[in-house]
């Protein structure tokens, strides 16, 4: 018998089997896909590194002790990746990194910035739960949803600020408003408003995680599991190479595939996890022999009427990469219908907007297409949470853990898994 067995070969997952093999405890992790990873995928194409899902990882701390736990060593971003970009009326606009910066910014207007410090006489909402825009509208007003958190978001989820939920989504600054009464009194309080950390990739782009970290591990690929059945004090675990037993189970996969693997346990459940909305994103990689702008790259907020989300200076970020590599992203819960559009109407959305905004040409290398790519931490998300809990304690020896739970991020997943193998070693 397994001690655990875990299904989902993505980075929660693998971050979980390989905390608790170091800890001693026999450990098989099934996957159905041919390769782990799961978004988390790099390619190179005529010499440019490419990658597919995740950019890069905000490294602080937690993140650097896990990849030292895991013999893995990283890369770390240039110092020009700091410059970041916002497009507005035509210009690229660099986002200020201080004080000082902000208030001699032309991001937003003078009764914008004066606007904004209001903030700290804004009392809290009474409302039990508010989207991320209501929740900016109120303590910073429209302007700065509209140009700094919006294009933020988009980032970050590709999510509607509108239906996105400030305490799920973006817990860190909903509870600076719990503990403080004000973002700026809490920032200055915590000496932070965003995470804390480093921009990392490794030798190789972001794969070379998964694939180390698989190496050591006792992975099953191409092993589609098909039902998990609780029997006595174990789980049966029934797969497409045969049944096996295991003390433990901790589910890793997307919610869609989470709630299929539940039907045995929970019917409702399962059902449930199948409503969670994941945005598509569309990824596409080009190159040009133009110049383009130091830095990381640059978001577009939706106000711009552009259908690109945001361009990454791929090349720029880390050293030894080939020049002028632009990663451009489209879709979105904001214009989903990207996804479903073919190829040549997406290449020819990407040179017109590209040259209107760098006045570059591109020759188009790939194009990626994540029907459902990140999860919406959307308002009332905050029952998926609940869900999960409860089934827990319903079958003890269960586990649920991914991007959809606790953090859609690389960083997040590798974090939360630090507390999923500490409960599960505290069950065994």
């Amino acid at each position: 018998m397994i001690d655990v067995a875990v299904v989902g070969a993505g980075i929660s997952g693998l971050s979980v089997a390989l905390r608790l093999q170091k800890a001693g405890v026999n450990v098989k992790v099934f996957e159905k896909e041919e390769k782990v990873g799961g978004n988390i995928q790099t390619e190179e194409i005529e010499g440019f590194l490419c990658e597919l899902g995740p950019q890069t990882i905000l490294a602080d701390k937690k993140v650097e002790e896990f990849l030292s736990l895991a013999g893995i060593k990283p890369l770390y971003a240039k110092e020009e990746a700091k410059i970041r970009y916002i497009y507005k009326k035509g210009k690229l606009v660099p986002l200020p990194m201080s004080p000082l910066s902000f208030f001699t910014s032309p991001l937003l207007s003078l009764s914008a910035k004066l606007r904004v410090l209001k903030e700290p006489f804004i009392p809290k909402s009474i409302k039990k739960e508010e989207s991320i825009a209501e929740f900016v509208k109120r303590r910073l007003g429209q302007e700065f949803l509209d140009y700094i958190v919006e294009p933020f978001i988009s980032g970050v989820y590709a999510g509607d600020v509108n239906k996105l939920s400030v305490k799920y989504a973006v817990r860190r600054v909903y509870e600076l408003e719990q503990r403080f009464g004000s973002l700026i009194k809490g920032a200055i309080k915590l000496k932070a408003l965003g995470p804390g950390g480093r921009l990392i990739s490794f030798e190789g782009g972001n794969y070379t995680l998964p694939s180390h970290l698989a190496k050591a591990l006792d992975v099953d690929v191409e092993n589609v599991v098909l039902k998990i059945r609780r029997k006595d004090d174990h789980f049966v675990i029934d797969s497409r190479k045969g049944k096996f037993s295991a003390r433990a189970v901790v589910i890793s996969a997307p919610a869609t595939s989470a709630g299929y693997l539940l039907r045995e346990l929970s019917w409702s459940a399962a059902q449930e996890f199948d409503s969670i909305y994941y945005a598509p994103v569309v990824v596409v990689h080009a190159y040009t022999r133009d110049s383009i702008p130091p830095g990381f790259g640059f978001l577009v907020p939706r106000k711009e009427g552009k259908r690109i989300l945001g361009v990454l200076f791929s090349s720029n970020i880390f050293e030894g990469r080939k020049g002028n590599l632009l990663t451009i992203y489209l879709g979105g819960a904001t214009d989903p219908q990207v996804a479903e559009e073919d190829d040549d109407l997406i290449s020819a959305t990407v040179e017109k907007e590209l040259k209107e905004i760098l006045d570059v040409d591109v020759n188009i290398l790939k194009i990626t297409k994540w029907k459902k790519a990140i999860p919406q931490y959307n308002l009332g998300y905050g029952k998926f949470y609940e869900l999960a809990e409860t089934l827990e304690k319903e079958h003890p020896g269960l586990f649920l853990t991914g991007n959809y739970l606790r953090g859609v991020s690389v960083a997040d997943c590798i974090r939360n898994s630090e507390e999923v193998a500490n409960r599960v070693l505290e069950f065994l």
